[in-house]
Order: C-alpha cells, then sequence, then structure tokens
C-alpha cells in the first residue's frame, strides 16, 4: 500500500512560569539590542554615504530609499518586540501562552482520515519539561 509523508503543524504551548518570563524576557532583550546594532549600522551607513558625495542623484534617492525601507523594517521588529515584553511581563503565573509552532511530519496511506492526520498538534511545556502531548 503507498504512502505519502505530509507536513503538519505542531503548536508549543507554554505553562507560565516566573522562570519562563524571566528567560523569554531576557531572550527578547536580546533580539531588541541586535536591532538597535542593526539601526545605527544603517544610520551611519547613511551618513557615511551622503559625505562620499560620489553617486548621482538618482543613485543616491534609489540607496536612501533602500537605507530607509530597511530602517523602518527595522523599527517595525522593535516595536514588535516591545509589545511582546509587554505581553509576557501580563501573563499570569499558571496561564496557557501559545510560545511557537513547529513543523512535523506525518505519514497518509489510502483509508487514513485526512483532516485527522493534518489536524494540529500540540505540546505543552512547563520550564522545558514536556507535560502533555496531542497527536
Amino acid at each position: 500500500m503507498a504512502t505519502l509523508s505530509i507536513n503538519r503543524k505542531i503548536l508549543v504551548k507554554v505553562i507560565v512560569t516566573q522562570d519562563f518570563k524571566d528567560n523569554f524576557s531576557q531572550q527578547l532583550n536580546s533580539y531588541k539590542a541586535e536591532i538597535d546594532s542593526a539601526i545605527e549600522k544603517i544610520k551611519s551607513e547613511e551618513s557615511r554615504f551622503l559625505l562620499a558625495g560620489t553617486l548621482s542623484s538618482t543613485e543616491i534617492s534609489a540607496y536612501r530609499s533602500k537605507l530607509s525601507k530597511e530602517r523602518e523594517q527595522q523599527e517595525l521588529a522593535k516595536k514588535e518586540l516591545e509589545e511582546k515584553q509587554k505581553e509576557i511581563k501580563s501573563l499570569e503565573i499558571g496561564s496557557i501562552f501559545p510560545y511557537m509552532q513547529l513543523d512535523s511530519m506525518t505519514e497518509i496511506k489510502e483509508g487514513d482520515n485526512l483532516f485527522e492526520k493534518i489536524s494540529n498538534g500540540e505540546i505543552t511545556i512547563r520550564d522545558g519539561i514536556v507535560v502533555s502531548l496531542k497527536p
């Protein structure tokens, strides 16, 4: 009988503890520092570019536009991280937080119920330890 491997999503949920809140907040702070560094790099590149003055006005305009878009993307990512930090701070200990999604493979064969096979599975963890699985 023929079988086929297909992708499906697995939701990882976290039972919120103080350790989770602290670790996740530190992780977000680290990402935020990387974004701040990228923004500063873009700003200095912009300044250096303007001081060089060796390009045509069309090239200058195109490069400025590119740098502006990059900076806007970084600023948006920073804002999203700040909102996520507020969300994490407001979580109650013991509540469930949808942490991430993972991809998983499953085998299907003739006669299987496809909807059951591809339905989202769930993993619930507390401080990194698996507490429950829903295949």
